[in-house]
C-alpha cells in the first residue's frame, strides 16, 4: 500500500471553487483500480494551504491514475485557482 500526499496552496478566497473541483476528483478517482480512499486537511497555520492524503493499493494503479486524461483535466482547473504548483510525495509501506 502506499500514501500519496499532495500539497497545494489556493489563491485567497476560492476554497467552494477548489471543494467543488476536488469532489469531482475523487469520484473520478474512486473509479480506478486500487484507489482506497482519500482525505483534505488545512494546514492549522494557514487555511489556504491544503495537503491530501491518498491511499493507493500499489504505485502502479497511483501513476495510472496520475498520467490519466481525467486527472490531466482536474489538475487544470486547479491551476486556475492555486497559488503556485502542487506538490506530491509518495509513501510506501512496508508490511
Amino acid at each position: 500500500m502506499i500514501r500519496v500526499i499532495i500539497e497545494r496552496r489556493l489563491k485567497q478566497g476560492l476554497y467552494d471553487e477548489y471543494a467543488a473541483i476536488i469532489r469531482k476528483a475523487k469520484k473520478e478517482a474512486s473509479r480506478k483500480s486500487g484507489f482506497m480512499g482519500g482525505e483534505l486537511y488545512f494546514d492549522q497555520d494557514d487555511r489556504n494551504k491544503i495537503v491530501i492524503i491518498a491511499a493507493w493499493d500499489n504505485l502502479a494503479n497511483w501513476q495510472s491514475w496520475d498520467q490519466s486524461k481525467e486527472r490531466k483535466a482536474l489538475t487544470g482547473e486547479l491551476t486556475e485557482i492555486m497559488d503556485g504548483p502542487e506538490k506530491v510525495t509518495i509513501l510506501t509501506s512496508q508490511r
